[in-house]
């Protein structure tokens, strides 16, 4: 996903493909100020290094942040981490990413039976909450207060249940008690694929009250406005493969 929020450009959880995507979608990595990555599973780092390498302009400046674990700090190299400012994110403490011209907090939030964490942005609007990947818990639900927008990766349709991962059912829990102003369900599985996820969300929205929509590649968010502003290209299905 790529982020802007107060004049900070962030790219969250850089997996295969995240730099082809951000050339399709016309995002110089040039610009970012930073990388973050949620945890240390290949779909969320893969593409890290490359992704700095442009970040620091070729390796050619010392510029921007990684923020990851220390688990995920294993699977970067040491020529990619010297070249950028490291953040070690701590479950409830606050950090800070700034530029000359703006900055943004953000708060590493806990997940449940998975690795990792989920982040809170700060933005001007308002709260901007991912959940990473997660289990569901009722523990969790705190964490997600005054959320504005939440993100929910939610992997598996209703049909579907595991303890490690968000399905349909579980993230509507979420989203029934948090009651942000907008829902985003996004990172699906095959079956979620199959099962259709402008369906589930469509069941969201109608068994939550709140406003949900299945995120598609190169969807565009208005924080201020907590809607989409833009689909710039048409979402690939799987018979395009």
């Amino acid at each position: 996903m790529w982020l802007e929020f107060n004049n900070i450009k962030i790219l969250l959880d850089p997996g295969p493909g995240a730099l082809i995507r951000a050339l399709q979608f016309h995002k110089d990595p040039g610009k970012l100020d930073a990388v973050i990555v949620s945890h240390n599973h290949l779909d969320h780092y893969g593409d890290s290094e490359v992704i700095i390498e442009g970040m620091t302009r070729g390796m050619k400046k010392e510029r921007g942040f990684l923020v990851a674990s220390e688990k995920t700090l294993h699977y970067i190299s040491g020529y990619h981490k010297n070249k950028t400012s490291i953040i070690i994110p701590k479950i409830n403490e606050k950090f800070t990413i700034e530029n000359k011209t703006g900055k943004i907090d953000i708060e590493p939030v806990p997940t449940y039976k998975h690795p990792g964490c989920g982040f809170k942005f700060f933005t001007g609007p308002g709260i901007v909450t991912y959940t990473a990947d997660s289990g569901y818990s009722e523990e969790l639900l705190k964490n997600y207060n005054k959320s504005k927008i939440m993100i929910l990766n939610v992997i598996f349709p209703k049909s579907k249940k595991i303890e490690t991962h968000l399905n349909t059912e579980s993230a509507l829990k979420i989203i029934k008690k948090v009651k942000p102003e907008l829902a985003i369900i996004q990172h699906f599985g095959i079956q979620m694929l199959n099962a259709n996820p402008e369906k589930e969300a469509k069941y969201i929205e109608q068994e939550s009250g709140v406003k949900t929509i299945a995120a598609k590649d190169g969807m565009v968010i208005d924080v201020e406005r907590a809607d989409v502003s833009d689909v710039e290209e048409e979402q690939l299905k799987l018979n395009n493969f």
